[in-house]
């Protein structure tokens, strides 16, 4: 039988075993531990050490990192596309969300990566090495495009490599003489500003591309062509190369022609409606001021959109100036058969010459031959009553039944105005009348020239309608056939 103290003895030993067991796990895990987070600070460590090594043996006044000052430093240049921002038209300037990219040797940053755990790529702030001090020659901002907010990378044999987020906003060449189907080129040259061809070379990249351009819902980018250039300044005898980015940008014209060319149009169609409607309506002259107008409006909107400048002319600005000359020539044309239809109380004869005129030429031309003919039968078979024949006239043809009711005699006007222009003897009196006071000669008078204004508002709107249609259709294939050439020689230039 054990005695309680020696069981209690051999639970002690036990107890003091299993704290022991658990102290020496809790160390192992430690151990474990210390050695994971001691690789991690190695490796962490050869990075830092990397980074220091490099800048260390970096010169502390950045030059152009050549060991032998004869070595030229070759820059590759690349630029992506990405939005076009805005493109201003009135001050000739576009603003331009871009990707730019430079690759270049520094000779400074190369390494070993076995004795740095095997790095072969590491990022070094950019604003404590050397970077080409590259420019847009076209560009309207102040700053350059030397970054300091960015990091470059840099791999074990010294290639450096420089990307950066740029809005470029530069001037662009407006040429609008084709608005609103143009189509715009604009050019961004790439170089030193201080290093000539001899010590630093402007290389394009072939990977510069215009795959990741958002679409623009105003001008939509064609093609960027790009090439390698050279310019000589007038303070240095070396030529500056460079590369050349050309944006090929093709306006969207539907905006346009659905709320400028089409409502213009519109509004031209209105002075066609007024010379349709009857003179006696009153509208007429007032569609004329308000299509005249109009054209000066949609005009002013036009100018808007243009540079101020005296090198070209819009083709839809000349139009729009036919058009406003069209529709004055049409406000003289609406007065002068106003003012044939709406004659004083007192009127002369139409001269001959334009009853030939409209009668016979005009009147086919408008299509209202039909209705001169009924005109001309009405006049010459008119019936005249037998209370208007002159007393003289009717005692000297001893007719006691001309005043009853089988008046059956017809009296032609020209005949009748011939003999009330002649003299007649009543009572021994001698009786001369004028045909410019007899109210029935002047009613005649005046339905003439009705006739002769009703005839010319009919033949000028048929004019006025075909040149419409032939200005509208002669603009529209004008502009076709100048783009393809305006363009091709864009190409060859």
């Amino acid at each position: 039988m054990w005695s309680p103290t020696l069981i209690v003895l051999v639970q002690c030993l036990l107890l003091a075993q299993g704290l022991e067991s658990d102290q020496e796990s809790t160390v192992e895990g430690e151990e474990n531990e210390t050695s994971v987070y001691q690789g991690i600070t190695d490796k962490l460590d050869d990075g830092v050490n990397l980074v220091d090594y490099l800048l260390a043996r970096y010169p502390q006044h950045p030059v152009r990192p050549v060991r032998n000052q004869s070595n030229i430093v070759e820059v590759m240049h690349r630029m992506t596309p990405i939005q076009l921002i805005d493109m201003d038209e009135k001050n000739q300037v576009i603003t331009l969300k871009s990707w730019l990219a430079q690759r270049w040797k520094d000779e400074y940053l190369t390494w070993d990566p076995a004795n740095f755990s095997g790095i072969s790529e590491m990022q070094i702030p950019i604003g404590s090495i050397w970077q080409p001090d590259t420019v847009i020659y076209s560009s309207v901002r102040q700053e350059s495009l030397r970054q300091t907010n960015s990091e470059a990378i840099v791999t074990y044999d010294g290639t450096v490599l420089s990307i950066q987020f740029y809005i470029i906003k530069a001037t662009c060449a407006i040429d609008a003489t084709l608005f609103p189907f143009d189509e715009q080129r604009c050019d961004f040259k790439f170089a030193s500003w201080s290093y000539h061809g001899g010590l630093v070379n402007f290389v394009p990249d072939p990977k510069s591309d215009v795959e990741h351009f958002i679409s623009n819902g105003e001008w939509e980018l064609l093609e960027m062509p790009v090439h390698r250039g050279k310019e000589e300044h007038v303070c240095c005898k070396e030529p500056f190369p460079g590369v050349n980015y050309t944006l090929h940008l093709k306006r969207r014209s539907t905006f346009y022609v659905v709320n400028i060319v089409f409502p213009s149009f519109l509004a031209y169609i209105l002075i066609s409606v007024g010379f349709y409607m009857p003179s006696d309506s009153g509208e007429r002259m007032s569609l004329c001021v308000i299509s005249i107008l109009s054209q000066f409006v949609f005009l002013t909107v036009v100018a808007d959109f243009m540079p101020p400048t005296a090198e070209f002319v819009p083709y839809l600005q000349r139009y729009f100036f036919t058009t406003i000359g069209l529709a004055v020539v049409s406000a003289f044309v609406t007065a002068w058969t106003l003012n044939m239809h709406f004659q004083g109380a007192i009127c002369h004869e139409v001269p001959q010459w334009i009853k030939c005129l409209c009668f016979e030429v005009l009147a086919r031309f408008a299509c209202t031959r039909v209705r001169v003919k009924k005109y001309k039968i009405l006049r010459s078979e008119r019936v005249l009553a037998c209370d208007d024949i002159p007393m003289t006239l009717y005692n000297s043809q001893n007719k006691t039944n001309h005043r009853g009711v089988n008046c059956e005699n017809q009296i032609r006007s020209n005949d009748l105005d011939k003999n009330r222009a002649g003299s007649e003897q009543e009572d021994g009196a001698l009786l001369v009348r004028d045909p410019d006071t007899d109210p029935e000669i002047q009613q005649r008078r005046l339905r003439e020239w009705r006739e002769v204004a009703r005839i010319i508002d009919r033949s000028y709107f048929v004019l006025y309608t075909l040149m419409q249609i032939f200005l509208v259709i002669g603009f529209l294939a004008y502009i076709a056939k100048t783009g393809e050439g305006f363009h091709q020689e864009d190409e060859d230039h």
